[in-house]
């Protein structure tokens, strides 16, 4: 696995962006705790901020970035990305900081929802540099949905556990009312996810390349065994307990890095079934 740099930016950098979706529809639905709910969207920041230092490790020397943004001039796909961070990480930055700092409140709503949208972009723009013709593993909506769902998948458990490791400041209703609502949100994805998973193995097993991706890669099915897993585990876990009251942030917690791993095994089969027309793996 010699692209963990970029399976670690993907994941979290996706799942920063469900982190913020999810907590702005509790903030805009619920009206939650105001200090509680900045310390949360400040998560998203770290979250993000993990995933750009891993991308900027894969380069090599932190100055190639730069040569990088010299690709703006021609539109090319990496800068592009780059561009996409740069939207997201902006708009999140600046809301928390508006929040911090009870800065024009009237416009934070605003921001909000122009955070949200950089953030789908930005998976989008993700998605479009490896949507290559010299891949034909890579080359379909398949890249596109499995980084999306990434972000929806990650994003509700992560801020139900954000919301139940404050659950005192936030209120036992504002808790129950949001993780309700995200646990369902959840279900849903996972239903989604897992079926277009299905559908996606079934296209990869039909891909006319060099030779059969699963003939070459001797762990794909263990990989995939494991985010299936996980993924159902977490997800499942965490619904249930907090559709039956539970509050327990440790619950949140083992749920939340279970679906990373989840998401990190999906990713490493993604990167490790990499195959050229030419050359096959």
């Amino acid at each position: 696995m010699s692209q963990l740099s970029l399976v670690f930016f993907t994941v979290l950098a996706q799942s920063a962006v469900g982190l913020f979706i999810s907590l702005g529809l509790v903030q805009l639905l619920a009206r939650p705790n105001e200090k509680a709910m900045t310390r949360a969207f400040m998560a998203v920041l770290v979250m993000l901020g993990l995933g750009a230092i891993s991308s900027v490790t894969h380069l090599g020397q932190p100055f190639r970035m730069f040569n990088v943004m010299f690709g703006l001039e021609h539109f090319s796909a990496l800068s592009l990305e780059i561009v996409g961070l740069s939207l997201f990480g902006g708009a999140a930055g600046a809301y928390v900081g508006m929040r911090m700092f009870n800065i024009l409140p009237k416009l934070q709503n605003l921001v909000l929802l122009g955070g949200m949208a950089a953030g789908i972009l930005f998976i989008l723009l993700i998605a479009q540099v490896y949507t290559l013709k010299t891949v034909p593993t890579w080359n379909s909506g398949w890249t596109s949905f499995q980084f999306l769902m990434t972000a929806f998948v990650v994003g509700p458990i992560a801020a139900i556990a954000l919301l139940r490791a404050q659950a005192k400041e936030l209120g036992d209703h504002v808790v129950k009312l949001s993780t309700n609502g995200l646990a369902v949100t959840n279900m849903i994805a996972l239903a989604i996810s897992m079926t277009g998973y299905v559908g996606y193995l079934f296209w990869l097993g039909q891909v006319s390349v060099f030779g059969n991706p699963f003939e070459h890669l001797g762990y794909g099915q263990l990989l995939g065994m494991l985010r299936t897993g996980l993924m159902m585990f977490a997800v499942m876990a965490l619904s249930i307990s907090t559709l039956r009251g539970g509050k327990s942030p440790v619950c949140g917690i083992v749920s939340l890095v279970a679906v990373l791993a989840a998401e990190i095994a999906g990713r490493m089969f993604f990167y490790d079934i990499y195959m050229s027309a030419s050359a096959g793996m």
